[in-house]
């Protein structure tokens, strides 16, 4: 019998319970804060939780917080658990740990990284908390999926070695249809999109020079009246969510980074520039009709591709890197988007063969979820 019809005939749909990334962010009139705490305090998490969302085919799918072990093996059959940077330096998730030793059920967990400045790097000090609970979960799947070859290697070395790399959850969204990014001429690329972030300087393999291209980014989107998206930076998103209670002297030590000395310039290109999205389909719906994506969020760049609309992504940190080896994303090193103009890292981009790897992404995947035994939608 072929695949795809044992998976729709024969594997049970299964009641999951979701640790990790949701799909969604609720509706006004729920505060921004927690809205934003709903995504992990990044809306880039909602692509990753819409991806298994959308992927999985299950007969209950449940996301929440404060359930106990007792209440979770009654009630659902799996837990899956899409993760991302776990395998990092003090971050103590003991009490997790602690309730998913008492869940004995079938896990699924994609997504698996580790997270350093610099690939090649090990992190020297991961909580044992972190190393018990992906031990737990090794002996009751039969594959985790891990980020790359980097977080693969890591793992490895924490002994867990039923592995497969599979990448983000979010880059299969479109389930069967792989990428089909065209190259246009740049004279024709006129709606630019810039990601950046404030956040994610501190965690770069060269703070400095990541702060300079970030003030780069910025400045490019306020003097080209570019949209400028935003995923975590709580100040930011404040202003533009709720300016009503929002200072701009909250915005100040942001404004200093980017090179503004006087706040309210900032709050005013901010005001003009600054976008964020809580739905991922209102994100995708929007970014279908710009012509290209640059700068250092890499799910900012995820969300135009899904949508075939080229991308260029700034490697700030091992995490970055090692997702845009796996997939052939187009991608620059923080030197390079110092020096070299949007048009010149786009002249050079080869997305042709980052559509040629994707289609053989997602085959991979859907062969990782196979072995797993869960039903999905491929």
């Amino acid at each position: 019998m072929p695949n795809f019809l044992w998976n729709l005939f024969k594997r049970p749909k299964e009641r999951l319970f979701v640790v990790g990334a949701g799909y969604e962010a609720g509706r006004p009139p729920m505060a921004w804060g927690d809205r934003l705490s709903l995504a992990g305090w990044n809306t880039g998490n909602l692509l990753i939780g819409n991806g298994l969302h959308r992927a999985l085919s299950y007969d209950k799918w449940s996301w929440g917080r404060g359930y106990g072990a007792d209440y979770i093996c009654k009630n659902f059959d799996r837990i899956v658990l899409p993760v991302a940077n776990l395998l990092r330096e003090n971050r103590d998730i003991e009490p997790w740990a602690g309730i998913v030793e008492q869940i004995n059920l079938p896990c699924l967990m994609i997504g698996l990284g580790a997270q350093a400045p610099v690939v090649g790097s090990v992190p020297s000090s991961i909580p044992e908390s972190t190393i018990r609970i992906i031990r737990t979960i090794a002996s009751r799947t039969q594959l985790i999926g891990v980020r790359g070859e980097y977080s693969a290697n890591v793992a490895r070395k924490l002994g867990i070695d039923n592995i497969e790399v599979v990448g983000c959850p979010s880059f299969y969204t479109n389930l069967r249809s792989a990428f089909r990014i065209k190259k246009k001429e740049f004279k024709d690329v006129r709606k630019i999109v810039i990601t950046g972030s404030t956040t994610a300087m501190a965690g770069s393999y060269d703070p400095n020079l990541a702060e300079n291209v970030e003030r780069k980014l910025f400045h490019r989107a306020d003097t080209g009246n570019f949209p400028y998206v935003l995923q975590s930076e709580k100040p930011e998103i404040l202003f533009l969510e709720d300016p009503s209670t929002a200072r701009k002297s909250s915005l100040r030590r942001q404004a200093r980074l980017l090179g503004y000395q006087d706040v309210d310039e900032y709050a005013s290109a901010l005001r003009r520039v600054g976008r964020v999205f809580w739905n991922v389909e209102e994100w995708f719906g929007w970014i279908k009709a710009q012509d290209l994506v640059f700068g250092t969020r890499l799910h900012g760049a995820v969300a135009a591709l899904l949508q075939n609309v080229p991308a260029i992504i700034v490697c700030i940190d091992a995490r970055t890197k090692e997702l845009c080896e796996l997939m052939a994303f187009p991608h620059v090193s923080l030197q390079e988007a110092k020096e070299m103009s949007i048009e010149q890292i786009y002249e050079r981009a080869d997305f042709e063969k980052m559509n040629r790897r994707h289609e053989k992404m997602i085959h991979r995947y859907v062969k990782f979820l196979n072995q797993n035994d869960v039903s999905h939608r491929f």
